[in-house]
């Protein structure tokens, strides 16, 4: 109960740090518990330099794949990856926060979206079923993880035959509402580095995001 107190207390912290407290909506002072915490995660502003709709087609994703989106929060790229496989794919949405579970339950009910599977993950695995995904795919959560390595070969396991790994994580760049300090940042190498240790190849390192890394691995 302790360390799951600290992540949590760790992630209020990255979203409200005090250089940018200023910018959580006014209902509520965290985002994250607030009755409407979509107010920061689902902020238009995001879309401009997080370019959703050019990550996904980066991605390649194809209608009727299955998509496992790992600490999908809100659901900002969870409904948008259920609009891309079609009613014939399917989305694994999950999260440690059963708030945030909730939230994409009544989210996806709310948009139409029935290939949604909201799931409340546990710290050490994510409990994506073995072999389901041809996508998994990590946004500004990597610097939560615990064991690392470890956490990424469970990940593999959920992939199918040929499946890939899509981390995206902010870089020394990342001086916007949001982002955390640099010293809790993880190097893009070291991202790299691990994934291989995980049983991943290198596949593609894209640039076009302004303030994150955005990294593509195949399962080995």
């Amino acid at each position: 109960m302790t360390r799951i107190c600290i992540v949590l207390l760790s992630i209020t912290l990255f979203v409200l740090d005090a250089r940018t407290a200023s910018t959580a909506p006014p209902e509520s002072n965290n985002p994250f518990y607030s009755s409407v915490p979509s107010a920061y995660m689902d902020d238009p502003r995001r879309n401009e330099w997080q370019q959703p709709d050019k990550v996904i087609d980066y991605l390649f994703i194809k209608p009727g794949e299955t998509i496992a989106d790992i600490g999908a929060g809100t659901g900002f790229f969870s409904t948008r990856f259920a609009r891309k496989v079609g009613k014939t794919g399917h989305v694994y949405s999950a999260d440690v926060d059963e708030t945030m579970v909730r939230f994409i339950e009544k989210r996806a009910q709310k948009e139409g979206l029935g290939n949604i599977r909201a799931i409340h993950a546990h710290l050490n695995d994510p409990l994506i079923p073995r072999s389901s995904a041809d996508v998994v795919f990590i946004c500004d959560t990597y610097l939560f993880i615990d064991n690392r390595v470890q956490y990424l070969a469970r990940l593999r396991d959920s992939l199918k035959i040929n499946g890939r790994l899509a981390i995206i994580s902010f870089n020394a760049s990342a001086e916007i509402p949001g982002a955390p300090p640099q010293q809790r940042m993880i190097p893009k190498q070291t991202v790299i580095t691990e994934a291989i240790a995980a049983g991943y190849a290198p596949e593609a390192d894209y640039l076009f995001l302004p303030f994150q890394d955005f990294l593509v691995f195949r399962k080995r």
